[in-house]
């Protein structure tokens, strides 16, 4: 008996075997190109970050300053009258810091109020005295901005700067109604965001 040849796996090998020969010589000529066409690292190493720095301080007298100082006390305000003031009702804000400060003010915590006056219709008026431009802002409004970083004061701080400021306070005639009235622990805070253009 004989046996039939295999012609077709024989007839198959001369093509396998260029294919091999196309596939291995592609991959080394892809390798050798790649090397070829990348250099070496050029590292920049030891990089560091550091922001501003934004540091606003108090003061009430323009020489001692630091992040807390008591504020004033007003007596003998008139409903519906003028703005009340006071001789040194002056305070002043230092940026020690860098970068220019876009000034922030709000009230802190709610105030003592046993008389319930209408804090709608009680007003802090405050002036940087190199301006003489007066703003005028509601306790409520104040008390209320807490929450979202403070109202926004009209003025900013240049670094290494200082400013003074005039505070006095009013009140509507129709704020509360009875003999007298007092307000409390009346808490301002100032804070200062670098401006960014």
């Amino acid at each position: 008996m004989k046996r039939k040849a295999r012609t077709g796996s024989r007839s198959l090998q001369p093509l396998f075997r260029a294919v091999m020969v196309i596939s291995a010589v592609t991959i080394l000529a892809t390798g050798v190109t790649f090397a070829a066409l990348q250099s070496q690292q050029a590292i920049l190493a030891g990089n560091s970050i550091q922001t501003a720095t934004a540091d606003l301080k108090i003061s009430t007298d323009g020489s001692a300053y630091s992040n807390s100082r008591t504020g004033f006390a007003y007596s003998e305000v008139i409903p519906g009258g003028a703005a009340t003031a006071l001789p040194s009702s002056t305070f002043y804000l230092k940026n020690s810091g860098t970068p220019t400060l876009e000034l922030t003010v709000a009230v802190s915590t709610t105030p003592m109020n046993t008389d319930n006056v209408d804090l709608n219709k009680v007003y802090l008026l405050l002036t940087r005295d190199d301006k003489g431009v007066a703003q005028k802002l509601s306790l409520a409004a104040l008390i209320a901005a807490k929450a979202s970083g403070g109202l926004q004061v009209n003025d900013s701080l240049t670094g290494g700067h200082t400013a003074s400021y005039h505070l006095q306070v009013a009140m509507d005639s129709d704020a509360f109604s009875g003999q007298e009235a007092s307000i409390g622990g009346i808490d301002l805070v100032f804070s200062g965001t670098a401006r960014t253009n």
